[in-house]
C-alpha cells in the first residue's frame, strides 16, 4: 500500500482593510456626535434667551429666599422671637398709613362740599 500524504489546505488570502465595515461603525458614531453638538447649541441659545434668563433669575430668587429662611444646618432663622422688631416696624407703618388715609378722607369730604 502506498502511503498517501495529504498536504494542508492553503490559507485564505489576507483580506485587506474593508472601508465598508469602517463606515458602518463610524457613521452612527458621527451621528451621535453631531446630535450632541446640535443639542449643546440649542441649549446654549435657549439659556441665553429672555426665557432662559427669567428661569435663571427665578432660581436665583428662590435660592436666596431659601438661604434667608434656613441656616446651614437646616434650622429656621426667622423664629417667632426674631420677628418682634419686624412686627413693630410693620405696626408703625400701618399707623402712618391710617393717618394718611384719614387725611385723604377729610380732603375728599371738603372737596365734596
Amino acid at each position: 500500500m502506498p502511503v498517501v500524504v495529504q498536504t494542508p489546505s492553503p490559507l485564505p488570502p489576507e483580506v485587506p482593510f474593508d472601508p465598508n465595515l469602517a463606515l458602518e461603525a463610524l457613521v452612527p458614531l458621527l451621528g451621535i456626535v453631531a446630535v450632541n453638538v446640535a443639542g449643546v447649541f440649542v441649549l446654549r441659545w435657549f439659556f441665553r434667551s429672555p426665557i432662559g434668563e427669567a428661569i435663571a433669575e427665578g432660581i436665583r430668587e428662590r435660592r436666596k429666599r431659601r438661604r434667608h429662611r434656613r441656616g446651614l444646618d437646616g434650622e429656621w432663622i426667622d423664629a417667632p422671637e426674631s420677628d418682634e422688631g419686624r412686627v413693630a416696624a410693620l405696626e408703625g407703618e400701618v399707623g402712618r398709613l391710617r393717618g394718611e388715609l384719614a387725611e385723604l378722607a377729610e380732603r375728599l369730604d371738603f372737596a365734596e362740599r
